[in-house]
């Protein structure tokens, strides 16, 4: 039982990721899976990569969130990837994804 509430309180103590973090590991991810399938354009891709990057960059409060933002859309990245290549994600499910990315990108500016 002492073991169950040290490692609660634990994780009560640890720092939880930002907004900048958290939506950095999102948009990482639909950019990662988008990018294994060949029905997307490249200009897509690298627009919305663009915008991703600078409504993290935005978001993030200082220089150690946008340190710890890239790093979490560098790592979405590459789970995105992983995830069609392993089939864990189909490419139309990456291309809904994606679109959705696209959308939600369009309506933060």
């Amino acid at each position: 039982m002492i073991g169950v509430a040290l490692a609660a309180f634990v994780l009560a103590q640890a720092p939880q990721p930002g907004a900048a973090e958290a939506l950095a590991g999102l948009y990482g991810r639909a950019l990662g899976a988008a990018s294994e399938c060949q029905g997307i354009a490249r200009e897509r891709l690298e627009a919305a990569a663009q915008a991703a990057a600078a409504h993290v960059k935005a978001l993030a409060k200082n220089g150690a969130a946008q340190q710890a933002a890239g790093a979490e859309l560098a790592r979405g990245v590459d789970r995105g990837s992983r995830d069609v290549k392993s089939g864990a994600l189909t490419c139309d499910q990456a291309e809904s994804e994606f679109g959705n990315l696209e959308r939600d990108l369009a309506a933060s500016r």
